[in-house]
């Protein structure tokens, strides 16, 4: 059948290890059709996928660990129409189609051959000129005229592509601020080699900022009208995983544009642009990534992606929760069973802390409740307990971060409030080694250790009863750590004791210095330290307000203390 393949089907328990199934494969000519609790088969796994999870060790690991859910149609396998097999057979992770009339009678399983089957011609040169800001369209003009001149292949790769494929459906014209969002070109050779061609060939206005030789990749800054802008640029590659979670080896620089595709996360991030005139906005686009933008879904590559990448677990709770996409079902049943299997408990690394700061600071309740739901928090640790009420706790914290929001000391610290509401039944020393684990900043983990410190102190704010003993229990601690322990608590006089921090209280300083007491005449020592407090005292009382109460009332003292 060319493209397509059909292979016997043998039954499996979801039960059995990886191993107990490779070796219940006799050949490539057959494959596994997993029982499901109702003695269906629902999902079937292939030997070469196999063979190549059990090069990471994992011989007891359960099947469904890649065992990819699939339909069934009723087609006769001795007269195939190839044109009736588009219906059901997709690239990539939906490869496969069941045969038969119902999930208990099923014999064979029709497989596409090859990776990448689409070729389907489209091009967005019209969601380009639109989508692409005027400055940065020179840029990549540039980019593309020098590659020409080499004959070298040139492509916009990666976010840029989806993001204007997503804004032209939308109707939404992209906002792509080149200090914050990455603009990805990817050659089919050097990286590096054209970034010094085109450094060459544009001296007055294209530098090279930076170089990194392991994986050939550069960033080039053009001056166009007076703005920099800054390209990515990377070489394509293959790739392949040593062991689950570890970065991946580079397996060759310069491979074909399908290969560099094929190695990434999501379809909706696995396309190009072709930037080459011959060939100019050309959508590359092997794993149908445009059809599943258009009907609205997340969906990996192949099943051993999430075991490859856990990563990608959160980011697929990142994607689906930004765009509002659904988690295609074969790749919601991975990343489930991924999880459950507990392979991935306790992860350490920056990338978990990357991914994980990326999703939270989405600031959307639905993120972080489908992070709950899935049970991705067992990526960070285990041991998180999650309460009973955390829809409402998600809630909460929302409306808090939306309620003080000019106070935090930077919406990028949003994620760890939300994260900080997980950590919050933990001791400062598993704090501490989770941080550490995740490579947490110093203020990242002053942040989490400064709402536990303050959870510790919350019986001595409920009693409080002055204003001034009020701010003393919440000076000093950052306004995420104050809004960690304000979602968790469930206490009015808290709440009220807080806001009143918060609203009014937190910014009250004095006017007076040392400068201004030594002027005074007084010289520096202990009394210092003993003015300041009680001026603070009267302000945040409100018994004084004005730089001149103020020096009033330091007159009064020094009278007080030196002439009486």
């Amino acid at each position: 059948m060319g493209e397509y393949e059909v292979r016997k089907v043998l039954a499996a328990d979801n039960n059995l290890s990886l191993r107990e199934c490779e070796k219940m494969i006799p050949s490539e000519d057959y494959c596994l059709g997993i029982l499901d609790e109702n003695r269906e088969i629902i999902s079937f796994a292939v030997k070469e996928d196999l063979t190549r999870i059990l090069k990471f060790g994992l011989d007891n690991y359960p099947i469904n660990l890649i065992a990819t859910l699939t339909d069934n149609a009723d087609i006769n396998v001795d007269n195939i129409d190839k044109s009736e097999l588009k219906r059901y057979l997709g690239p990539g992770l939906n490869k496969g189609i069941f045969v038969g009339k119902d999930k208990k009678n099923i014999k064979y399983l029709i497989l596409n051959k090859s990776f990448a089957i689409n070729t389907d011609e489209q091009y967005l040169k019209e969601e380009f000129e639109k989508n692409i800001p005027l400055k940065l369209r020179k840029a990549l003009k540039y980019c593309y005229t020098a590659a020409d001149k080499i004959s070298l292949p040139v492509y916009l790769v990666g976010g840029i592509v989806r993001d204007i494929i997503i804004s032209a459906k939308s109707n939404n014209i992209v906002s792509f601020n080149n200090h914050f969002f990455d603009v990805d070109i990817t050659v089919e050779e050097n990286a590096v080699e054209f970034s010094k061609f085109l450094q060459k060939e544009y001296p007055e206005i294209c530098i090279i900022k930076e170089i990194h030789e392991e994986f050939k990749t550069s960033k080039v800054i053009f001056l166009i009208d007076g703005e920099n802008i800054e390209l990515d640029i990377a070489s394509t590659r293959k790739e392949s995983y040593l062991k689950p979670a570890s970065l991946p080896t580079v397996e060759e620089i310069g491979c074909n544009i399908y290969d560099d595709l094929v190695r990434r996360d999501f379809t909706i991030n696995s396309m190009a642009l072709s930037l080459n005139q011959n060939s100019f906005c050309k959508l590359i686009d092997p794993l149908n990534g445009y059809n599943d933008i258009v009907n609205e879904k997340i969906r990996i590559l192949h099943p051993l992606s999430f075991v490859d990448d856990p990563t990608r677990i959160i980011r697929a709770i990142k994607f689906s929760t930004r765009f509002n996409y659904c988690v295609e079902k074969a790749t919601k049943r991975l990343l489930e069973t991924c999880i459950d299997s507990c392979l991935f408990n306790n992860l350490a690394g920056e990338r978990i802390k990357s991914e994980v700061k990326q999703t939270f600071n989405l600031n959307k309740t639905e993120c972080f409740n489908m992070f709950i739901a899935e049970k991705a928090y067992n990526l960070i640790d285990i041991n998180i307990n999650i309460p009973e009420n955390i829809t409402d706790i998600s809630k909460k914290c929302w409306d808090f971060i939306q309620k003080y929001y000019k106070s935090l000391i930077s919406k990028d610290f949003i994620w760890l409030i939300y994260l900080g509401i997980l950590l919050t039944g933990f001791e400062n020393e598993k704090i501490v080694e989770v941080s550490n684990r995740l490579y947490f900043s110093g203020m990242e983990t002053e942040i989490l250790l400064g709402a536990k410190s303050l959870i510790k102190r919350l019986n001595l704010l409920k009693a409080a009863e002055t204003r001034f003993e009020i701010y003393e229990l919440l000076e000093g601690y950052l306004t995420e750590s104050v809004l960690i322990v304000l979602t968790c608590t469930d206490d009015p006089v808290i709440e009220e004791k807080i806001n009143l921090f918060q609203t009014e209280l937190k910014n009250i300083s004095i006017y007076t210095t040392g400068k201004t007491l030594i002027e005074a005449g007084l010289i520096p020592g202990p009394v210092f330290g003993e003015i300041f407090r009680e001026l603070l005292q009267s302000k945040v009382d409100g018994k004084i307000s004005s730089k001149e109460d103020e020096e009033d009332y330091v007159k009064n003292f020094i009278n007080n203390k030196f002439l009486n």
